[in-house]
Protein backbone atom coordinates (compact mmCIF):
# COMPACT_ATOMS: atom_id res chain seq x y z
CA UNK A 1 0.00 0.00 0.00
CA UNK A 2 1.62 3.36 -1.00
CA UNK A 3 1.86 6.41 1.43
CA UNK A 4 -0.86 9.05 1.04
CA UNK A 5 1.58 12.26 -0.90
CA UNK A 6 0.64 14.24 2.22
CA UNK A 7 2.81 11.65 4.75
CA UNK A 8 5.60 12.80 2.60
CA UNK A 9 5.59 16.42 3.96
CA UNK A 10 4.84 15.81 7.67
CA UNK A 11 8.08 16.35 9.50
CA UNK A 12 9.22 13.47 12.58
CA UNK A 13 10.44 15.44 15.96
CA UNK A 14 14.26 15.21 16.66
CA UNK A 15 16.42 15.27 19.29
CA UNK A 16 19.65 17.16 19.89
CA UNK A 17 22.43 15.72 18.16
CA UNK A 18 25.61 15.01 19.53
CA UNK A 19 27.16 17.67 17.83
CA UNK A 20 24.34 20.30 19.01
CA UNK A 21 24.82 18.92 22.57
CA UNK A 22 28.49 19.59 23.25
CA UNK A 23 27.66 22.93 22.02
CA UNK A 24 25.08 23.74 24.63
CA UNK A 25 27.32 22.03 27.49
CA UNK A 26 30.57 24.10 26.24
CA UNK A 27 28.24 27.65 26.66
CA UNK A 28 26.87 26.29 29.95
CA UNK A 29 30.40 25.30 31.21
CA UNK A 30 31.51 29.11 29.96
CA UNK A 31 28.88 30.55 31.70
CA UNK A 32 29.35 29.16 35.07
CA UNK A 33 33.15 29.79 34.68
CA UNK A 34 32.54 33.58 34.50
CA UNK A 35 29.78 33.14 37.55
CA UNK A 36 31.70 31.46 39.31
CA UNK A 37 34.61 34.14 40.26
CA UNK A 38 32.12 36.67 40.52
CA UNK A 39 29.85 34.83 43.13
CA UNK A 40 33.03 34.19 45.18
CA UNK A 41 33.58 37.64 45.12
CA UNK A 42 30.62 38.50 46.30
CA UNK A 43 30.79 35.94 49.16
CA UNK A 44 34.68 36.86 50.40
CA UNK A 45 33.05 40.47 50.11
CA UNK A 46 29.89 39.27 52.70
CA UNK A 47 32.34 38.04 54.44
CA UNK A 48 34.94 40.83 54.69
CA UNK A 49 32.33 42.93 55.94
CA UNK A 50 31.73 40.78 58.22
CA UNK A 51 34.86 40.26 59.85
CA UNK A 52 35.20 44.33 59.75
CA UNK A 53 31.73 44.59 61.77
CA UNK A 54 33.26 42.43 64.03
CA UNK A 55 36.86 44.47 64.80
CA UNK A 56 34.68 47.29 65.03
CA UNK A 57 32.36 45.71 68.29
CA UNK A 58 35.73 44.22 69.63
CA UNK A 59 37.30 47.92 69.91
CA UNK A 60 33.51 49.54 71.19
CA UNK A 61 34.05 46.58 74.10
CA UNK A 62 37.48 47.58 74.78
CA UNK A 63 36.55 51.40 74.76
CA UNK A 64 33.89 50.56 77.33
CA UNK A 65 36.35 48.62 79.49
CA UNK A 66 38.24 52.05 79.78
CA UNK A 67 35.61 53.71 80.34
CA UNK A 68 34.63 51.74 83.50
CA UNK A 69 38.61 50.76 84.61
CA UNK A 70 40.13 54.15 83.64
CA UNK A 71 43.19 51.88 81.49
CA UNK A 72 42.55 49.73 78.72
CA UNK A 73 42.44 45.69 79.36
CA UNK A 74 46.06 44.24 79.55
CA UNK A 75 47.17 41.85 76.69
CA UNK A 76 47.48 39.37 79.81
CA UNK A 77 47.08 39.34 83.48
CA UNK A 78 50.13 37.48 85.44
CA UNK A 79 51.59 40.20 88.02
CA UNK A 80 53.21 37.11 90.46
CA UNK A 81 56.45 36.75 92.03
CA UNK A 82 59.16 34.47 90.29
CA UNK A 83 58.31 31.02 89.36
CA UNK A 84 60.87 28.85 87.75
CA UNK A 85 63.28 31.21 86.89
CA UNK A 86 61.21 33.63 85.22
CA UNK A 87 59.74 36.84 86.53
CA UNK A 88 56.15 37.83 87.19
CA UNK A 89 55.44 39.01 83.80
CA UNK A 90 57.31 35.66 82.17
CA UNK A 91 55.39 33.19 83.68
CA UNK A 92 52.81 31.87 81.33
CA UNK A 93 51.20 29.00 84.11
CA UNK A 94 50.47 32.23 85.97
CA UNK A 95 48.64 33.74 83.33
CA UNK A 96 44.97 34.16 84.88
CA UNK A 97 43.46 36.25 82.14
CA UNK A 98 43.69 37.78 78.55
CA UNK A 99 42.37 40.78 77.03
CA UNK A 100 40.03 38.48 74.96
CA UNK A 101 38.26 37.28 78.47
CA UNK A 102 38.20 40.74 80.17
CA UNK A 103 36.17 42.50 77.57
CA UNK A 104 33.36 40.01 77.80
CA UNK A 105 30.78 41.84 79.88
CA UNK A 106 31.27 44.45 77.33
CA UNK A 107 30.70 42.55 74.34
CA UNK A 108 27.54 40.60 75.79
CA UNK A 109 28.99 38.10 77.62
CA UNK A 110 28.49 37.99 81.29
CA UNK A 111 27.84 34.62 81.15
CA UNK A 112 31.18 33.22 80.12
CA UNK A 113 32.66 36.24 82.18
CA UNK A 114 31.24 34.53 85.53
CA UNK A 115 32.03 31.27 84.44
CA UNK A 116 36.06 32.35 85.02
CA UNK A 117 38.16 31.52 87.96
CA UNK A 118 41.13 34.26 87.67
CA UNK A 119 42.62 32.92 91.48
CA UNK A 120 43.42 29.58 89.97
CA UNK A 121 47.06 29.24 88.76
CA UNK A 122 47.45 27.48 86.31
CA UNK A 123 43.79 28.78 84.89
CA UNK A 124 43.50 25.25 82.63
CA UNK A 125 42.96 23.08 86.22
CA UNK A 126 39.34 24.64 86.52
CA UNK A 127 36.44 22.76 84.34
CA UNK A 128 35.14 25.72 83.61
CA UNK A 129 37.88 28.13 82.69
CA UNK A 130 38.89 25.66 79.65
CA UNK A 131 34.61 25.58 79.02
CA UNK A 132 35.54 29.29 78.38
CA UNK A 133 39.42 28.43 76.97
CA UNK A 134 37.54 26.14 74.18
CA UNK A 135 34.52 27.93 73.15
CA UNK A 136 33.80 29.22 70.22
CA UNK A 137 32.92 33.04 69.51
CA UNK A 138 32.21 34.51 66.67
CA UNK A 139 33.68 37.72 67.10
CA UNK A 140 37.10 36.48 67.62
CA UNK A 141 37.12 34.28 64.58
CA UNK A 142 37.66 34.93 60.70
CA UNK A 143 34.92 34.17 58.84
CA UNK A 144 36.82 33.65 55.67
CA UNK A 145 38.69 31.22 57.33
CA UNK A 146 38.34 27.65 57.01
CA UNK A 147 40.30 26.09 60.53
CA UNK A 148 37.46 26.44 64.21
CA UNK A 149 39.57 23.78 65.96
CA UNK A 150 41.38 24.11 68.95
CA UNK A 151 44.92 25.07 69.56
CA UNK A 152 47.98 22.98 70.09
CA UNK A 153 48.56 22.62 73.83
CA UNK A 154 50.94 24.35 76.13
CA UNK A 155 52.83 21.65 77.85
CA UNK A 156 49.58 19.57 78.74
CA UNK A 157 46.21 18.89 76.83
CA UNK A 158 44.19 20.62 79.34
CA UNK A 159 45.81 23.72 77.95
CA UNK A 160 43.91 23.73 74.63
CA UNK A 161 42.23 26.91 73.45
CA UNK A 162 39.75 27.49 70.62
CA UNK A 163 41.84 29.42 67.68
CA UNK A 164 41.32 33.03 67.45
CA UNK A 165 42.36 35.19 64.64
CA UNK A 166 42.24 38.52 66.27
CA UNK A 167 45.28 39.58 68.13
CA UNK A 168 45.60 42.82 70.62
CA UNK A 169 48.68 45.11 69.23
CA UNK A 170 51.45 44.45 71.68
CA UNK A 171 54.05 46.64 69.57
CA UNK A 172 55.87 47.84 66.80
CA UNK A 173 59.37 45.09 67.09
CA UNK A 174 58.42 41.31 68.90
CA UNK A 175 62.36 41.02 70.50
CA UNK A 176 61.74 44.12 72.70
CA UNK A 177 64.97 44.75 75.11
CA UNK A 178 62.62 47.17 76.91
CA UNK A 179 62.83 46.27 80.61
CA UNK A 180 58.99 45.78 82.00
CA UNK A 181 58.82 47.46 85.25
CA UNK A 182 59.11 44.84 88.10
CA UNK A 183 61.27 42.54 86.00
CA UNK A 184 63.01 39.89 87.25
CA UNK A 185 64.33 38.79 83.91
CA UNK A 186 64.34 40.00 80.41
CA UNK A 187 62.43 38.07 77.85
CA UNK A 188 61.14 39.72 74.61
CA UNK A 189 57.86 38.70 74.84
CA UNK A 190 57.18 39.55 78.50
CA UNK A 191 59.10 42.99 78.42
CA UNK A 192 57.48 46.46 78.02
CA UNK A 193 56.08 46.95 74.24
CA UNK A 194 55.51 50.20 72.28
CA UNK A 195 52.24 49.18 71.58
CA UNK A 196 48.85 49.35 73.40
CA UNK A 197 48.76 45.52 74.65
CA UNK A 198 51.18 43.65 76.50
CA UNK A 199 51.75 40.99 79.86
CA UNK A 200 50.59 43.18 82.41
CA UNK A 201 49.73 46.25 80.27
CA UNK A 202 47.58 49.10 81.78
CA UNK A 203 47.41 51.54 78.70
CA UNK A 204 45.38 54.83 79.53
CA UNK A 205 44.09 56.99 76.37
CA UNK A 206 46.49 59.93 77.99
CA UNK A 207 49.22 57.63 77.25
CA UNK A 208 48.33 57.15 73.62
CA UNK A 209 50.26 60.12 72.19
CA UNK A 210 50.10 59.46 68.79
CA UNK A 211 46.45 59.69 68.89
CA UNK A 212 43.72 57.38 68.84
CA UNK A 213 43.35 58.02 65.49
CA UNK A 214 46.71 56.87 64.67
CA UNK A 215 47.46 53.90 66.67
CA UNK A 216 46.57 50.39 65.65
CA UNK A 217 44.89 48.18 68.34
CA UNK A 218 43.60 45.07 66.67
CA UNK A 219 45.37 43.18 63.90
CA UNK A 220 43.87 40.00 62.16
CA UNK A 221 46.31 36.71 62.09
CA UNK A 222 45.95 33.06 61.48
CA UNK A 223 47.10 32.08 65.01
CA UNK A 224 48.88 29.21 63.34
CA UNK A 225 51.43 28.26 61.24
CA UNK A 226 49.71 26.16 58.90
CA UNK A 227 46.17 26.50 57.01
CA UNK A 228 45.00 23.04 57.99
CA UNK A 229 46.85 23.36 61.12
CA UNK A 230 48.62 19.68 60.33
CA UNK A 231 52.25 21.35 60.33
CA UNK A 232 54.79 18.88 62.10
CA UNK A 233 56.03 21.48 64.33
CA UNK A 234 52.58 23.28 64.10
CA UNK A 235 52.58 26.00 67.00
CA UNK A 236 49.42 27.65 67.11
CA UNK A 237 48.04 30.38 70.14
CA UNK A 238 44.22 30.81 71.44
CA UNK A 239 42.19 32.40 74.49
CA UNK A 240 44.82 30.93 77.23
CA UNK A 241 47.83 33.09 76.20
CA UNK A 242 49.76 35.22 73.86
CA UNK A 243 46.74 36.85 71.92
CA UNK A 244 49.19 39.36 70.90
CA UNK A 245 50.29 40.72 67.32
CA UNK A 246 53.69 42.50 67.00
CA UNK A 247 53.78 44.55 63.46
CA UNK A 248 57.45 43.97 62.76
CA UNK A 249 56.33 42.06 59.43
CA UNK A 250 53.86 43.51 56.60
CA UNK A 251 50.93 41.85 56.11
CA UNK A 252 50.59 38.42 54.69
CA UNK A 253 54.49 38.15 54.91
CA UNK A 254 55.47 36.25 57.79
CA UNK A 255 53.19 33.13 58.16
CA UNK A 256 55.34 30.87 60.12
CA UNK A 257 54.58 32.42 62.96
CA UNK A 258 51.09 32.83 64.91
CA UNK A 259 51.23 36.16 65.92
CA UNK A 260 51.99 38.28 62.96
CA UNK A 261 49.39 40.04 60.77
CA UNK A 262 47.93 37.72 58.41
CA UNK A 263 44.56 37.13 56.98
CA UNK A 264 42.45 35.44 54.35
CA UNK A 265 41.13 37.90 52.90
CA UNK A 266 42.89 38.62 49.67
CA UNK A 267 45.61 41.97 49.58
CA UNK A 268 45.94 42.68 53.65
CA UNK A 269 44.43 42.71 56.61
CA UNK A 270 41.50 43.90 58.56
CA UNK A 271 42.48 46.20 61.35
CA UNK A 272 40.55 48.23 64.28
CA UNK A 273 42.26 51.36 65.65
CA UNK A 274 42.11 52.68 68.90
CA UNK A 275 39.67 55.07 67.88
CA UNK A 276 37.18 52.61 67.06
CA UNK A 277 37.66 52.86 62.80
CA UNK A 278 38.18 49.84 60.63
CA UNK A 279 40.74 49.62 58.39
CA UNK A 280 42.23 47.21 56.06
CA UNK A 281 45.65 47.41 55.58
CA UNK A 282 47.07 46.41 51.88
CA UNK A 283 50.10 43.68 51.88
CA UNK A 284 51.56 46.45 49.75
CA UNK A 285 51.89 48.81 52.81
CA UNK A 286 55.65 50.07 53.67
CA UNK A 287 57.06 48.31 56.72
CA UNK A 288 58.48 51.45 58.29
CA UNK A 289 54.50 53.10 57.75
CA UNK A 290 53.19 49.73 59.33
CA UNK A 291 55.14 49.55 62.29
CA UNK A 292 54.34 53.24 63.09
CA UNK A 293 50.84 52.17 63.59
CA UNK A 294 51.60 50.18 66.49
CA UNK A 295 53.09 52.64 68.17
CA UNK A 296 51.37 54.78 70.91
CA UNK A 297 53.99 57.29 71.59
CA UNK A 298 56.50 57.19 68.60
CA UNK A 299 55.55 60.48 67.33
CA UNK A 300 55.26 59.18 63.52
CA UNK A 301 53.56 60.96 61.14
CA UNK A 302 50.85 58.26 59.24
CA UNK A 303 49.95 59.22 55.99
Amino acid sequence: MRRSPLCRHISRPHGFTLVELLVVIAIIGVLVALLLPAVQAARESARRFQCSNDFKQIMLAMQSYHGTHKVFPPGEIHGIDATGGRGAHCYWDGAIGIWNNLIFPFIEQQASYDLLDFEIRPQWQSENNRQVMQASFDFFLCPSDPYRGLTTDWGTPLNKARICHRYAVAGSVEGSGEPHPGRILQYSHCNYHDGMFFNDSDTHISDVGDGLSNTMAVCEVWGRKSINHDSPDESSRGMNLHTAVYLDWTPNSNQSNPWKANSFHPGGVNTVFADGSVQFISDAVELRLFQAMATIDGGETLQ
